[in-house]
């Protein structure tokens, strides 16, 4: 199988099943006679832009990153991994939000489709997200802000 047909299968598996982890949907592959190693999995991961997401039956599993363009604000914020999202610091405009390892691209990703006003971008690593806010607008005004979508933060912020 070539890696296009491969890509577009991982993204079919990730969108009609709930894959918790990469040796899962290793094995699930396999079953569909398409073997592949770790590494060659993790690349197409990147190169899918998979994410992960908050599922209450599993704790996270993979999401392909357009299954939450156009959803409405509700949607979003129940996806927004509260429980992973640990803390908030401001160095001028810029806020660094700390998470449980491997939910920073989820956090900036869903911060990026909530379309903050005090927001220019993110940029989400493994356990950190970096949040450009827009010039003039102070980490409180981001925290208001964020607070009032996400009102479960409020223990966490």
């Amino acid at each position: 199988m070539n890696k296009t047909h491969r890509l577009k299968l991982i993204e079919k598996i990730i969108a009609e099943q709930k894959i918790g982890s990469q040796k899962e949907l290793c094995d699930i592959l396999a079953k569909n006679s398409v073997d592949v190693t770790q590494a060659t999995l993790s690349r197409d991961l990147n190169i899918l832009k998979v994410i992960k997401i908050v599922d209450e039956e599993k704790g996270h599993i993979y999401a392909l990153p357009f299954s939450l363009n156009g959803q409405n604000e509700n949607l979003i914020h129940h996806k927004f991994p509260v429980n992973n999202f640990l803390s908030i610091k401001f160095s001028n405009n810029i806020a660094i939000i700390k998470c449980t390892i491997s939910f920073a691209s989820t956090i900036a990703l869903i911060i990026d489709e909530m379309n903050f006003k005090e927001v220019i971008g993110t940029i989400g690593g493994d356990d950190t997200v970096m949040v450009i806010l827009t010039e003039g607008v102070s980490g409180d005004d981001f925290t208001s802000s964020l607070l009032r979508r996400i009102p479960d933060l409020n223990s966490r912020i």
